[in-house]
This record gives C-alpha cells, structure tokens and sequence, in this order.
C-alpha cells in the first residue's frame, strides 16, 4: 500500500459521524500492522534506554510515581516501567484507544521471551525483584487483573493540558512518540501541567518522532517526505486523528519548551541521512516555511529531551 493510498483510508475512517475508530481498527486488524502479533521488545528495549538517561539525571525510575502521556492501544512502556520497578504507572490519553487483544498478547510475548526482557533491565533493577515481576505477569488473565496486578493506571478519555492529579503527583513524566501527534498549542499546555504535577526534583522525559510516518510503511519516500507540502495540501492528508503530524522541527521544540518554563537537562538527536541527501540535493521542493533552513536541522528525524521546571 502507498502512504497515498493509507492517508485516503484514514481520512475516510476519521470522516464518519460515529464508530470511526473502531472500523479504523478492524482494517489495522484485518490488513494493517495488526494483523500481525503484536512484538512488544522494541518498546522494552526502548525503555531500557529512557532508563538509563533518567538514572543518569538522577531520578531511577525504581520507586518513582510515573506518568505516561498517550497510552495507545498497548500499555509496552507502561510495562516496561512496572518492570523496572516503578512504584505506579498512571498513564492518560485524550481517545480510549485501548485494546485488551493486543495488550494480553503483547505480555504473553514479554513473558515468553523473559530472558530478553531480563537482560533489557537487569542494570536498573535487582534481578530477584525483576523475577518477581515478571511471574506476576505470566499468572494475568485480564486487562483489570493486569492493571491491578502492576499497578497502572489507565485514564481515557483526558486532556493531558488539564487533569484532576494533585500537585506533585508524579516524580517522572514521559512519552514516547506521541508529541509529534499534536498541535504545538496543546504541547505548551501539557508542558505547563507537567510542572505543577511533577514533585519537586521530578523530571520530565519526552521522546518525539519528527520522521514522516508514512514512510515507515512506505519505503518509496524517505522521512523527510511530508517537508515538501505546503500546509493546505498536507492538511488533505493529515488532517485527521489517525494521522496528524505536526511536522515541528527541532527549533520549533526548543522554544516550545524555553515558553513552557523548563530546564532543559538533556537534548539528543537522530538525523536521517537520507533524508539529509534528497534536501542537499534538491531531490524535491521544500514547502516555503523550511526553505532556507539548514539540511542537517530538516533531517533531524528525533529528539529525546529530559527537563526540569525552571526555578
């Protein structure tokens, strides 16, 4: 399938008056990504090296009251944080996206392959209390058994920008690969929660994917694609709940989060050189609001970024 051919699709599912997601979900099922078991691995390899920058900032997540903002339709890195022994996970998302299916199948992968995951997170937790959790998960046979048995919460539908926790709640906020989902207004509030729900010392870490997600099932155009639209072309594919990006670029997140009020401890980039090829080359047109700016910056394809609220 091309991305063309998956934006139609979308947009059609986004465009009915009612049960939208759930056919958008049947056709995932039935011919998409979904069909397929889901591998939560990646995810928990993934977490391993939150993990590690946030032990390295100071803030293991061992004991810590965790927030996830954008849940999905699996819980992996809520998992990931119970395993490493996070003392809750609360994790919120503006849609019920949630799908027991895949979420009891994605533990029964992690339980299967519990060597893998043993070795993912032996260096931050003791290996007897990783055991331990790690039976317990092996013995769920439901959604409300899991969430009870690990302690996660799961909170649908909430805005993120303004949710009921008390102050301090949390010692660790994160997400992973959901900020480039949404508006930059929205993002502004969410990092302006933060502050008031971290506990002070608390951290914040947000991993976001810039890369054209088309691309990811489309090998045809590389990750930079979607930077040749202009925004009323790229709308007509984009402009839905199953597909938004925001197409924000690393200078744009810089000064997202200097508006929001945080300290920012760690930055760290990925750049596709692909993509960084076909801008230097002139493969294609850049769109007026990236003419100009460098080629390395447009094929920065993510960010990691661990912050504090500025004193």
């Amino acid at each position: 399938m091309t991305w063309k051919q998956k934006a139609l699709i979308q947009r059609g599912c986004a465009s009915l008056p009612f049960g939208n997601e759930e056919l958008y979900y049947f056709l995932q099922r039935k011919f998409g990504s979904l069909r397929h078991d889901p591998d939560p691995l990646p995810n928990l390899r993934e977490a391993a090296g939150i993990a590690a920058d946030l032990a390295k900032a100071g803030t293991p997540p061992e004991g810590r009251r965790v927030m996830e903002v954008g849940t999905g339709r699996r819980l992996d890195m809520p998992l990931a944080f119970y395993l490493l022994g996070a003392a809750s996970v609360d994790t919120v998302d503006l849609h019920a996206y949630l799908k027991a299916e895949i979420v009891l199948k994605a533990v029964a992968a992690i339980v299967a392959r519990r060597d893998e995951v043993t070795a993912y997170f032996a260096p931050y937790t003791a290996a007897p209390d990783l055991a331990r959790r790690l039976d317990r998960l092996a013995g769920v046979s439901s959604l409300p058994d899991l969430l009870r048995e690990t302690r996660i919460s799961y909170h649908a539908p909430t805005d993120a920008t303004r949710t009921t926790f008390p102050d301090a709640s949390f010692d660790i906020q994160f997400s992973y690969t959901v900020f480039e989902h949404i508006p930059y207004d929205v993002l502004l509030g969410i990092l302006r929660e933060c502050r008031r729900l971290l506990a002070p010392g608390g951290i914040a870490c947000h991993h976001i994917d810039l890369s054209d997600h088309f691309a990811h099932d489309d090998p045809s155009i590389s990750f930079v694609n979607f930077l040749r639209f202009e925004e009323k072309e790229w709308s007509g594919y984009n402009d839905n709940q199953f597909a938004y990006h925001n197409r924000l670029r690393e200078p744009d997140f810089e000064r997202l989060y200097k508006e929001a009020g945080h300290d920012v401890l760690e930055w760290r980039t990925w750049r596709d050189s692909r993509g960084e090829n076909e801008i230097r080359s002139g493969a294609f047109p850049l769109a007026s609001r990236y003419r100009g700016l460098p080629a390395e910056m447009l094929a920065t394809v993510g960010v990691r970024v661990l912050s504090r609220s500025a004193a």
